[in-house]
């Protein structure tokens, strides 16, 4: 049998074999073929992303968090379209929070947030009189 004769040799035996040709090249490439790294990139402003492109071109003094408030208001019905907010306008917001909310407010959140207006009024049916979470009933 040729199999026998074949495993009684050395070199069938062992796992690995000596090849007759180098596999790999011993000369390296040359310089000129390698890609030279890109320069540095400096780290990008952060802008913030708005919808509409003029707004983004003007810049905003006013913090992010009171035209998000006084926008709001506004949408709410509180203030109209020139009035500036003031302490009676925030005493009133608060007010609006502290009672259930309308179907109408929960419109207006919803379009101001872009959250689902059905899962706002599950929300909103979920909050006890005590002011916690009850546990939603699924």
């Amino acid at each position: 049998m040729q199999l026998g004769a074949a495993a009684d040799r050395s070199e069938a035996r062992s796992l690995f074999r000596a090849s007759k040709h180098a596999l790999i090249s011993t000369t390296p490439a040359p310089a000129a073929a390698r890609r030279q790294a890109a320069p540095p990139k400096s780290r990008a402003s952060s802008t913030p992303t708005r919808h509409n492109a003029r707004q983004a071109v003007s810049g905003s003094t006013v913090p992010v968090a009171q035209r998000g408030s006084l926008r709001l208001v506004k949408e709410l019905g509180l203030l109209g379209p020139r009035d500036k907010m003031t302490e009676e306008v925030a005493r009133a917001l608060l007010q609006r929070f502290e009672e259930p909310l309308s179907d109408g407010d929960l419109a207006v959140i919803a379009k101001l947030t872009r959250l689902d207006s059905e899962a706002l009024r599950v929300m909103a049916g979920m909050i006890g009189p005590d002011g916690v979470a009850d546990e939603a009933m699924v």
